[in-house]
């Protein structure tokens, strides 16, 4: 576990999340450090939502790391459209081949 992180995984008071992306790895968007849930994944939620505590809660993460994610896709609007983009034509894709949450 990282400094600064308790048991739970939440960020502590005082320290500052990051924005992290694994270079090369097909896949793997911008994330909030030391979380497997991606900026993208916060931000569209926080769209549905309007609110940093249901989103938080949502994805068990401090508001800080909410913030945070919410800060990296205002600064970058392409890769959100871009990654945004990329879900609906695996959605589409997936629906084509009858896979799709409503078919589960």
């Amino acid at each position: 576990m990282s400094e600064g992180q308790p048991a739970d995984g939440r960020t502590t008071e005082g320290s500052v999340p990051t924005v992290v992306q694994t270079d090369g790895v097909p896949g793997w968007e911008p994330r909030i450090d030391g979380r497997r849930v991606g900026v993208y994944d916060v931000y569209s939620r926080y769209q549905q939502t309007e609110s940093v505590d249901e989103t938080a809660t949502a994805y068990r993460l401090s508001e800080p790391e909410v913030y945070t994610a919410l800060a990296y896709a205002a600064a970058n609007p392409d890769q959100m459209a871009a990654i945004a983009e990329h879900a609906r034509e695996l959605y589409e894709q997936h629906a084509s081949e009858g896979l799709t949450p409503e078919s589960a």
